[in-house]
């Protein structure tokens, strides 16, 4: 909403407000008049959407010269945000901290409603982009005022947080909010009717779930705060399990359906695959398995009913056979959504009983990875009815974020992990995903900002204080550690996180590309090779590290190979320049070295070699050599 400076509402239209938006909250204020243009009229050609754009700006310079206000600053190639008008959104991030009730009323009172709300047709992608925006700003609102609300108290918080109820009417995380401030202030009445009040609006709204355990059982917690203290160790204990158990889907792997005898082949080999993905399922951190001895009690031809009776979230369905004119057998896996049945994920593989141990083992660990994958996918992806702002769920759309070697992506995803991390700030996947964004900004940034590796190791230490069973705060420690020339330090880091995390495809792929650095490109190779044994559809690091083993391996043509298939190649183009130059193709390393210097003018080789962390510093001549004859100075 936007006020002049009577507090007048001004009425705009709805292409001006909705340009106001996108640049406050994608383009820092400021942008390029095509850029905006293009945004908003999505559908249009780009000189009619430049048009469009200037009979919007004259309409708005009308209104403005009318009711004396000034919204825009334009020119005819840039159009900024003025910082003379009253905007919600810049009154709302201006409150940092609200320690007071009329703070509280205030903050409550600046939200008014979803982000532009009432806005007609704007397009397909703007729309996209609109209900992301409302979401993460209205749970942003949520988190701030709920945690006011505690700090504050009284009737304005009580106030704040009716305010959250119908925002959020099926969110676990405001219930939680408001039992505990009753609790803080002695009325365990207050809080017992607002967990039934919550019960009641699941079931009215026809919610299948009950509360989160952790909601549950809050009231069990103050309650034992009184006992002795081994019996309220014994309560935290399973407090602490319970929450562990909301934090993540539940699985379970049925027993199989095995469909044939054949000579030579074992009764026994479905079970032991399905078991064998199942204990590489229980390996992960994102799931939590069901145990094969309780799996393997359900009837696999009506499990379904008993799986959301035991408060399971997802059914693994299995299924083995000879295929047709083949000696081999044929694995068919579906995963399935217990809530209503929904087939999230199919497919079949095919594999030879006398296959070596090595091939046996990628099937089993590939299966369990593509598991666990679409789990995180179907999660992300499930219509979110409830709005409810529960750590996971941010967690999943930052992992989801994370995936891009793009800078504004990882940005985003910082913002999803930082909005999980304000809800459960003792999550280790969290503090490893934190440290993660800021590991991959560093690389985005050639190494621009020595603060991003600091914080990344803040985070690292942290995940690892809170699981170090958990080799993705190890993982983290060890890139950092690369990338400030401690090389003894980021192997050893590196062999730990690859330890407790085996068949975990990402630290495989760090692991590999660590070890290039640390001059062990056959070691390297092997890694990254795994890794995509684990991950065969990967992100496009897996081929920039596999690109540069190869480079360093004099295998110029396979190291092209590698890197043509990133998606994404301008944070490899320099190295595409040198790998062409080595294999004699000067006029397409000319032009990737041009794109390298349009992303990065300033680039000098001796400032480059200055700040490349490598064992064998005569392994880097090969690339210098090919850096100069792309034609970099």
């Amino acid at each position: 909403m936007l006020k002049g400076a009577d507090g007048t509402p001004i009425e705009l239209r709805q292409k001006a407000l909705a340009l106001a938006a996108l640049l406050y909250l994608d383009y820092a204020e400021h942008a390029r008049r095509t850029a905006v243009a293009e945004r908003l009229w999505e559908s249009s050609t780009p000189k009619q959407a430049n048009t469009n754009l200037r009979q919007t700006l004259l309409h708005t310079r009308w209104l403005e010269a009318r009711h004396g206000f000034e919204l825009f600053d334009a020119d005819i190639s840039q159009i900024s945000l003025s910082r003379s008008l009253w905007l919600d959104l810049r009154e709302i991030r201006r409150i940092r901290r609200v320690d007071s009730p009329a703070e509280l009323d205030l903050l409550v009172a600046l939200y008014t409603g979803d982000l532009l709300d009432g806005i007609g047709d704007v397009g397909a992608e703007f729309s996209e982009w609109l209900a992301l925006e409302r979401t993460r700003l209205q749970d942003q609102f949520v988190v701030q005022a709920a945690d006011a609300a505690l700090r504050v108290g009284g009737p304005s918080a009580h106030a704040a947080l009716q305010r959250l109820v119908q925002l959020q009417p099926y969110s676990d995380s405001v219930c939680r909010v408001q039992v505990r401030l009753y609790l803080s202030e002695g009325n365990e009445m207050g809080a017992q009717s607002a967990l039934s009040a919550f019960s009641n609006r699941l079931k009215e709204g026809g919610m299948v779930a009950e509360p989160e355990p952790e909601t549950t059982e809050l009231l069990l917690r103050h309650r034992v705060v009184a006992a002795p203290r081994s019996a309220a160790n014994r309560d935290d204990s399973l407090l602490g399990s319970a929450k562990r158990r909301a934090m993540v889907p539940r699985i379970v792997l049925l027993p199989p359906l095995q469909e044939f005898q054949r000579a030579g082949v074992s009764k026994h080999l479905a079970p032991a695959l399905v078991e064998d993905v199942t204990i590489s399922l229980c390996r992960l951190k994102s799931l939590s398995v069901i145990a094969p001895h309780t799996a393997w009690q359900l009837d696999p031809f009506g499990a379904l009913e008993e799986v959301r009776a035991h408060e399971i979230d997802y059914a693994v369905e299995s299924r083995i056979a000879p295929e047709i004119a083949s000696d081999k057998l044929a694995f068919a896996v579906r995963l399935v959504r217990s809530a209503g049945r929904e087939i999230v994920w199919a497919d079949k593989f095919t594999f030879s009983t006398s296959a070596t141990s090595e091939c046996y083992w990628d099937l089993v660990n590939g299966i369990a990875q593509t598991l666990a994958d679409s789990v995180e996918t179907a999660e992300l992806r499930q219509d979110r009815l409830v709005r409810d702002a529960t750590a996971y769920a941010h967690y999943l759309t930052g992992r989801f974020n994370l995936r891009s070697f793009d800078l504004p992506m990882i940005r985003r995803a910082r913002r999803s992990f930082k909005l999980a991390n304000s809800i459960e700030p003792d999550y280790a996947k969290v503090q490893g995903a934190l440290a993660r964004s800021y590991i991959v900004e560093w690389v985005l940034r050639a190494g621009a900002d020595r603060s991003l590796l600091d914080r990344a190791r803040l985070h690292a230490e942290r995940a690892i204080a809170l699981d170090p069973t958990d080799g993705s705060g190890y993982r983290e420690l060890g890139r950092a550690a690369l990338f400030v020339g401690d090389l003894d330090e980021s192997v050893e880091q590196m062999e730990t996180a690859a330890l407790l995390a085996p068949n975990h495809a990402d630290i495989l792929a760090d692991y590999a590309d660590t070890l290039a650095h640390n001059s062990d490109f056959a070691g390297a190779e092997r890694r990254i090779e795994a890794a995509l044994r684990l991950n065969p559809l990967p992100p496009d690091e897996y081929w920039w590290t596999l690109g540069g083993i190869r480079f360093f391996q004099s295998r110029w043509d396979d190291a092209m190979i590698a890197l043509q298939k990133m998606k994404n190649i301008d944070p490899a183009v320099r190295l595409m320049a040198a790998t062409a130059a080595m294999a004699g193709n000067l006029g397409t390393a000319r032009e990737f070295r041009v794109r390298a210097l349009e992303l990065q003018p300033d680039f000098r080789i001796a400032s480059w070699l200055a700040n490349v962390p490598q064992r064998n510093q005569a392994d880097l001549d090969p690339y210098v050599e090919g850096l100069r004859k792309a034609g970099f100075k």
